[in-house]
């Protein structure tokens, strides 16, 4: 006889989800009899009633059983003994990576007599010190979502700060770089190869509908993933099943119902936006080939306002009749526009239309070969390109972008205990970046906005990976070790064609043609940069007993030197090589001793009854830095010139008459040959509890401590004893160094419940300190004033976000069929179906910089990048009556002496916080048993609060202190007006 019994009874089953390792699932869990002795023998099977998926094992002496590598979805756990009742666990759900653990203790009864048991929605981690978050099906589908943006998932994790519209490039996880994290699509490289993040919005890289699970990991993972210092962001495609599914949308947005930003005018900018998809999955044959396709697409038109500072009409005139050489630098200024009190600037206010259009589409088959074989293929390609203005002078960009990715994964269920994985994998990103501006050398004027030239970025990358994991089971413990070996192949330009500017230091200055600093860069077409990054790891899961857990892990990783293909480039040492190094000279020397250990202890102590479990763990993490940070000696094989009127008094427009090599002196960009790898201790100490009913609480503390961090020095500036550079041919130029040093501190705090009885709420909160010399980490230096002495800046790093908060809720109204009230009748047509979801977000003030523009002759060095005033003492630095047009009080800061650096302090100041709401409205119709219809309405911005940009930092510019914008002036994301959705979507 089968009977129904649930947790609740005397047969019980401790269930709990726990850690994350590569990009599959494990479950796992100890037998014992109701004496609570260990049970070896017994007979478990495991099975997916959705693709016919089947696995058996036996327990050990320890009474241990385990499935690893499974894909992610629905199993059902079986559990057998002679002289005892068999035990069946179902709708056991493993999210991505994570290792479940199913516990069972088996009663004394008749083989007939089976126990059948529902798992549980979610319990604690009990495997190790992981800090992680995984976005379920769920959550992708019913929370608010701005522009469907799979990046934007990253915002639900704990750690993860958003600096402007949630898109890829402006959410941070931890106080570290962009360039700190690692991005997978079924374990395989999504990076934007050039840069870790992609350098252009895709929304649509990875369609949120070919989703099938998203998991962010921001601290104290194990050996198992690396290649990064920083966050782990892997997502999981879609597969098929045993039943065909499949769905389709529409959304759209316009301009009818939107409100204004403070900075529009009275009529609002024209706004569509469509969005559009479709998805189906299903078997081929049934439990062996599935496949599953998927295609999104979206077309926006939108006005963007933007305000600048130009020169009014007095001022044009003065210019001309003083120095009608500067007529190209003056004459594409627009004219008109609002007089700015006690200036020679006017405000000009116009708005422009951007146009962006993105097709994504993904494809996937799986084959189960036998219960011991199978193997997937998967495709990805997202093909952009956006159209979009940057300024009111006329500046627009032109953006094409086609990224692309393949995953081919085969597994051998070599015997129960021992399973081997491997990977092959192509990511390729075609990206062009074309500027058009309005003058012939980007200009930098003192007082009003400067204007952009003609230029080109070209970044053509590609990586090839081969990864290989093997998983074996030994008693109490499960040891993994695995390879991965990632050739990198980046062909790219800053500087495509030739680029200059000019900058002047004073509007008297720019009246008289009398420029401060000048570059002149040679384009030089596209360079092809090569390396290859060698990982590999071994890793023990020690299950010491049934409540303490510890991970012990070691990570390897060699970058091998970058080099050029064609060996076009030029290797700049000054006292290695006292200048340009003879061709062939390596970059740098390769770093050979990137060993970095992990440990990770979970125990679940047994006063708590299982409710509380106390984690912590340590590890060193090493970064192998952005790949563009070794494309200087490539961009140093043409002539780059520096000039500053330190050594050309006479430094002018036009700059042809300094650009003669005879007498230029060379500025080229170059990396410090003895650099070391940068890495992070990265350590934290956690406390999880359920308390019932799904909600799960989490609190604790994590730390970072960065060393060798990436970061940029000016060098062969003019020494302050000698007036003279080391190398006399050589200007001013750039060398990047891992030096830096970088801590983080932070609580945080969570509370969570997964979606049950119709209800999911999650709320983060961090509470945090970020502290630097020079470095956030991989591709992001802060700069410094002193070159001599980086150290004497070391503050809050320019992304220091003290306090931050996020939640997330999906509610079901309880009206309707299988709901508490107006179950059937009128009341159920009516009331049921609706849903209601939300997403808010509220933080403390960016950082602001204080600058001050100065001549390069009134420093000791020379060096006029970053400077600061003096700080007045006394003084409020911020305005007594603060509006956004007056957010610093001038009357604070000071032009400090000629010879002298400024006093006050790097990042002294912040900007103002943020607050928003998104909300959604639902109503479901289900048509048939099978087919349903959801008509969504949604508000991004509900409130309408305005979302500033931060205030200009710029001390010497009319504009100083002044908000000229919100934060987000594009058409999706997080920062914007408040916008209006509508969305019908068809599932069955």
């Amino acid at each position: 006889m089968k009977s129904q019994i649930f947790l609740s009874l005397a047969v019980a089953l401790l269930l709990t989800s726990v850690s994350y390792g590569q990009d599959r699932a494990s479950i796992r869990g100890t037998i014992s009899d109701p004496s609570g002795a260990l049970v070896p023998g017994a007979q478990v099977d495991l099975k997916s009633p959705i693709t016919g998926l089947h696995r058996e094992s036996l327990t050990g002496d320890s009474g241990i059983y385990e499935f690893d590598s499974l894909p992610v979805g629905s199993y059902q756990v079986s559990i057998a003994k002679p002289g005892f009742r068999p035990i069946t666990v179902s709708e056991i759900t493993l999210q991505y990576s994570e290792i479940r653990t199913v516990d069972a203790q088996l009663a004394v009864g008749a083989a007939a007599d089976t126990v059948a048991v529902v798992a549980e929605t979610e319990g604690l981690n009990r495997a190790n010190a992981e800090v992680g978050e995984v976005v379920d099906t769920k959550q992708m589908q019913e929370l608010p979502i701005s522009g469907r943006n799979w990046a934007e998932l990253a915002l639900l994790a704990n750690g993860a700060i958003n600096y402007s519209d949630g898109s890829q490039r402006n959410v941070r996880f931890n106080g570290h770089s962009l360039d700190d994290g690692n991005i997978t699509l079924d374990g395989i490289d999504a990076t934007g190869v050039q840069e870790q993040t992609m350098k252009a919005d895709t929304r649509l890289a990875v369609a949120i509908d070919a989703i099938s699970e998203f998991r962010v990991t921001t601290a104290v993972y194990t050996a198992e993933s690396g290649a990064a210092g920083g966050a782990q962001i892997n997502v999981v495609s879609k597969t098929g099943t045993n039943n065909l599914h499949g769905s389709g949308f529409y959304a759209v947005r316009n301009a009818a119902l939107d409100s204004r930003s403070p900075f529009d005018g009275a009529t609002l900018p024209p706004f569509t936006l469509n969005q559009f998809g479709a998805s189906l999955g299903g078997p081929i044959l049934k439990n062996k080939l599935f496949f599953f396709t998927n295609f999104e697409g979206l077309d926006q038109h939108l006005g963007h306002t933007f305000q600048n500072t130009v020169p009014d009409a007095a001022f044009r005139a003065q210019v001309l009749a003083a120095s009608p050489a500067m007529a190209p630098l003056i004459g594409p200024y627009p004219t008109g526009g609002i007089p700015i009190a006690g200036t020679t600037n006017n405000l000009v206010t116009l708005v422009k239309n951007d146009s962006i259009r993105e097709d994504s589409g993904l494809a996937r088959l799986d084959y189960r070969i036998n219960d011991k074989d199978s193997m997937f293929f998967r495709y990805n390609i997202d093909n952009a390109y956006a159209d979009t203005p940057a300024d009111a002078l006329g500046t627009h960009s032109v953006v094409p972008v086609i990224p692309q990715n393949i995953a081919v994964q085969y597994q051998r269920l070599i015997s129960p205990s021992l399973i081997n994985e491997v990977k092959f994998g192509w990511n390729h990103v075609d990206y062009h970046n074309w500027t058009y501006g309005t003058a012939p050398v980007a200009t930098s004027p003192f007082s009003f906005d400067g204007l952009n030239s003609n230029s080109l970025d070209t970044e053509i990358g590609t990586t090839l990976s081969f990864i290989d994991n093997v998983t074996k089971n030994v008693g109490r413990h499960t040891f993994k070790a695995g390879i991965e070996i990632r050739r990198v192949m980046l062909d790219n330009s800053g500087n495509t064609i030739t680029t200059q500017s000019i900058t002047y230091a004073s509007d008297q200055d720019f009246i008289n043609n009398a420029a401060s600093a000048a570059t002149y860069l040679q384009g030089e077409g596209i360079a092809h940069s090569r390396h290859t990054m060698y990982m590999g790891y071994v890793q023990d899961e020690f299950k010491v007993t049934p409540r303490l857990t510890l991970n012990v892990g070691l990570r390897y990783e060699f970058y091998s030197v970058v080099r050029e293909l064609n060996n076009h480039s030029a290797v700049v040492d000054i006292i290695g090589c006292g200048g340009y190094c003879p061709p062939g000279t390596p970059y740098y020397a390769p770093n050979t001793k990137d060993f970095g250990p992990r440990l990770g202890m979970a125990w679940a102590p047994a006063m708590f009854h299982g409710k509380t479990t106390i984690r912590g763990g340590y590890g060193i993490y090493y970064g192998a830095n952005q790949n563009d940070d070794f494309s200087d000696p490539a961009e140093s094989f043409v002539p780059r010139y520096s000039l500053t009127n330190a050594d050309f008094p006479a430094l002018s427009f036009p700059l042809t008459a300094f650009l003669n090599p005879a007498n230029q002196l060379f500025s080229p960009k170059a990396i410090a040959r003895d650099r070391k790898d940068q890495y992070y201790g990265n350590w934290d100490f956690m406390i999880q509890h359920d308390f019932g009913q799904g909600f799960i609480a989490q609190i604790g503390y994590l730390g970072n401590k960065g060393t060798h961090m990436f970061d940029r020095y000016t060098v062969n500036l003019i020494n302050p004893a000698t007036g003279a550079r080391t190398l006399a041919q050589f200007g001013s130029f750039g060398e990047k160094e891992n030096t830096g040093n970088e801590e983080f501190n932070a609580l945080q705090a969570q509370i969570h419940r997964r979606f049950k009885t119709g209800l999911m709420l999650q709320s983060n909160y961090m509470w945090s300190h970020g502290i630097t010399d020079a470095s956030l980490g991989a591709g992001e230096s802060v700069t410094f004033q002193n070159m001599a002495c980086r150290a004497c800046d070391r503050s809050s790093t320019n992304i220091d976000v003290r306090q931050y908060f996020t939640t997330n809720a999906i509610y079901e109204l309880p009206f309707g069929k299988g709901k508490s009230f107006a179950q059937n009748g009128l009341g159920a047509k009516v009331l049921g179906g609706w849903e209601l979801a939300g997403l808010a977000t509220a933080r403390t003030g960016l950082p602001v910089n204080i600058t001050i523009s100065r001549k390069a002759a009134a420093l000791p060095d020379g060096n006029t990048s970053s400077q600061r005033p003096n700080y007045v003492a006394g003084q409020d630095i911020y305005a007594t009556n603060q509006t956004i047009v007056s957010w610093f009080s001038p009357a604070a800061f000071a032009t400090p002496a000629a010879g002298t650096w400024g006093n006050l302090g790097r990042y002294a100041a912040s900007g103002p916080g943020a607050l928003e709401f998104d909300t959604s409205l639902q109503r479901k119709f289900q048509v048939t048993e099978k087919v349903k219809f959801d008509l969504r309405a949604t508000a991004y911005n509900l409130a309408n609060h305005p979302i500033y940009s931060n205030p200009s930092g710029n001390s010497s510019s009319s504009s100083f202190g002044r908000i000229t914008s919100i934060i987000n002036t594009g058409a999706t994301g997080s920062g914007a007006p408040r916008r209006i959705e509508f969305m019908l979507r068809a599932q069955f």
